[in-house]
């Protein structure tokens, strides 16, 4: 019985191992019609792409007006250039980011509190394939002027956020 079930074994090795045997085609040999339809394919995306270039338009993002965050730390001096605060804050139920002022507000600010941030109106250039902007990406752009405690009605769902306008040049 070992007999058979050794011999059975070695019938399924060799003819498993016949399945990767040489093929006759080699991949060095090139067929013409593959050839012709590749550069074909080559030259319309050429074209089409010589084509994209000449309407291609910039796109930009305008954000403008005040946001509600809460800051949850005040970075210690020495992570920020002297006379000038960084914060980690985050909007309602989002990620943090970092918040850059142009004064030193160290002592103004306080961890846990929500705030309403008012900016500099700024304007990014969009890579190509961005359609919907977070100012959370652009903080280093972010120019805070001013801000206030967040009253009742600013807090949660009702927080305010930023107008994003998309302006194509």
């Amino acid at each position: 019985m070992k007999k058979i079930i050794a011999m059975v074994l070695c019938l399924v090795l060799v003819f498993s191992l016949a399945g990767c045997g040489n093929n006759d085609q080699s991949s060095d040999t090139h067929d013409a019609n593959y050839e012709e339809g590749y550069t074909a394919g080559y030259e319309v995306g050429y074209n089409d792409g010589k084509q994209q270039m000449a309407e291609n338009k910039k796109y930009f993002a305008q954000f403008s007006g005040s946001f509600t965050a809460s800051v949850e730390q005040l970075l210690p001096d020495y992570f920020a250039l002297p006379g000038k605060t960084i914060a980690v804050v985050h909007f309602f139920q989002d990620k943090p980011f970092l918040l850059r002022f142009q004064e030193d507000m160290t002592g103004k600010l306080v961890e846990g509190t929500v705030y309403v941030f008012e900016f500099k109106t700024f304007e990014v250039e969009l890579p190509a394939d961005e359609e919907n902007p977070d100012i959370s990406d652009y903080m280093y752009s972010i120019d805070v002027t001013n801000y206030r405690v967040a009253e009742d009605s600013e807090l949660g769902l009702d927080s305010i956020t930023p107008t994003v306008e998309i302006i194509s040049k």
